[in-house]
């Protein structure tokens, strides 16, 4: 029978938190041992079209990548990508997520359950789990999405009046937009607007900036369930897995909240894990977890250890800015920063920013730190990435950071960019090109053309007039200024290109 999703397809896109790399540095921080990326055998649940498993599988072919989803739309759509871009090492099946075992399909090293536990019944829930528990090889590692408690709790308000708002209505369309008609009204119903207006007003600044598809299917199902943390580590453990932790650090940072608030949770230190994340939770007022897990049997360290650190590469996105009062401040472009007084950390923050979007070694980073030192620069660096400024690696990124006389980006991303305005780039992450000479820029990196050659044919493309440039918002018309202005703007896309991780040689 037909599913929703194949009534209404869920858009596609890559999810920069289940890349490989990431879920083996979260395990190699607590200890484990998880197979290497460029060498294992990969499951993901609900793969929809395969976008997010197909960017793995081009980076990475000598791992083996299969997806299953119970829609059979997107899983033809996937299977044709597929063929196009030949790629033998992925496959994806039409099939029931209850009807997957080890029997059937085997043992993977990394099982990936995205945007699926919170949009399923219970006995799916159990088996995705019972999966991750069968499935998983012995250092293996389960990552599993879902909605969360504390902060779904607003969700779940806004999800309860557009859920019956929009009962009687048929088309998705007309279900879409009735149900954001009737928040926006309510939002905007008091003369005096209070906490709850105040709380159906947020739900209303996310709803609008929804695609719709994915509105319609992650707001208004028949199914969205939320969990507070603890309860999914108890059915978790039921399943005889451990929490091994979230795929991006959820820290608190020191800098958001009060004094008090650290104090009080400094003094959950002596208790268990899962108090700890819990209470985290409550502050942070999490909407949402990203959880890793692995058998129970596998052992780990209590916290993460900060002398991995020197065994993992390293890359960071800021730029260094030089204070007045001494001292360096490193500022992400989403605003993440981390300040240093510390001259070696300092000169080695700055190698390792000069390299993005490349990772770094600590070795390459830090030259030969004496021993003194060690101790101190992994203890920095572990909390930078706690903090998310600092990224940490096992594996290089295949990508580079300078543009080559003849730019290579994926077959993927030239695929995508003769398709529409999203491409996905080496950081495992969707980007909007949203100019016409950006596209076509993007589909001539194949490496058999040089710059000259590419300058070139992107000249001849905008002289053909299919196609309607714009400079500062103003449209150009004149075929010398629009020569101009090509000739200028491709050295600098591609050197955008390259900062965006989007070249691989």
């Amino acid at each position: 029978m037909p599913s929703a999703y194949d009534e209404v397809l869920y858009p596609p896109g890559v999810h920069i938190h289940t890349q490989l790399d990431r879920l083996a540095t979260v395990g190699r921080l607590r200890g484990m041992q998880p197979a290497p990326v460029d060498n294992c055998r990969v499951l993901e649940l609900g793969c929809g079209v395969g976008t997010n498993l197909i960017a793995m599988a081009i980076n990475w072919p000598e791992s083996s990548f299969l997806g299953l989803d119970l829609a059979c739309k997107p899983i033809q759509s996937g299977q044709a990508d597929i063929k196009e871009l030949e790629l033998p090492n992925i496959e994806l099946i039409e099939a029931d997520v209850l009807d997957a075992n080890k029997k059937r399909f085997g043992v993977f090293d990394y099982v990936i359950a995205h945007g699926l536990y919170s949009w399923v019944p219970q006995s799916v829930r159990d088996h995705v789990l019972g999966m991750c528990r069968e499935m998983l090889s012995p250092n293996g590692i389960g990552y599993v999405s879902y909605n969360a408690y504390p902060g779904n709790h607003l969700r779940d308000l806004a999800r309860g009046i557009m859920r019956f708002h929009a009962r009687h209505f048929q088309e998705p369309a007309e279900k879409i937009q009735q149900a954001r008609g009737i928040l926006q009204f309510l939002a905007r119903a008091r003369s005096e607007p209070n906490a709850y207006t105040a709380a159906l007003k947020s739900e209303v600044d996310r709803v609008v900036k929804y695609a719709d598809t994915a509105f319609y299917h992650d707001d208004l199902s028949d199914i969205n369930r939320s969990f507070y943390f603890y309860e999914f580590v108890r059915d978790a453990e039921r399943h005889d897995l451990r929490f091994v932790g979230e795929s991006s650090p959820n820290e608190v940072d020191p800098d958001k909240v009060t004094p008090e608030t650290l104090q009080r949770l400094s003094e959950l230190e002596s208790a268990d894990e899962t108090t700890r994340e819990q209470y985290k939770d409550f502050v942070l007022g999490c909407g949402f977890r990203r959880t890793l897990v692995c058998h129970k049997e596998v052992p780990l360290a209590p916290n993460r250890l900060a002398e991995v650190v020197k065994e993992l590469l390293l890359s960071c996105d800021a730029s260094p800015v030089d204070e007045p009062a001494g001292g360096t401040v490193f500022r992400q472009r989403k605003g993440g920063e981390l300040a240093s007084m510390h001259p070696p950390i300092i000169a080695a923050l700055r190698r390792i920013c000069d390299e993005w979007p490349c990772a770094t070694s600590f070795d390459a980073a830090f030259g030969a730190p004496g021993m003194s030192d060690c101790g101190l620069l992994t203890e920095v660096l572990l909390k930078a990435y706690e903090s998310g400024v600092v990224q940490l690696h096992t594996i290089p990124r295949i990508v580079v950071n300078r543009v080559s006389q003849r730019p290579i980006a994926s077959t993927l991303a030239r695929l995508q960019a003769s398709r529409g305005e999203l491409v996905t780039c080496q950081l495992h992450k969707l980007i909007r090109l949203a100019d016409p000479l950006s596209k076509r820029l993007v589909t001539l990196l194949d490496g058999t053309r040089d710059q000259g050659a590419i300058l070139e044919e992107l000249l001849e493309f905008a002289r053909s007039g299919q196609v309607e440039l714009r400079d500062n918002e103003r449209l150009l018309t004149d075929p010398a200024e629009i020569d101009s202005v090509i000739r200028r703007r491709v050295p600098e896309v591609l050197q955008a290109l390259a900062r965006e991780a989007m070249l691989i040689g």
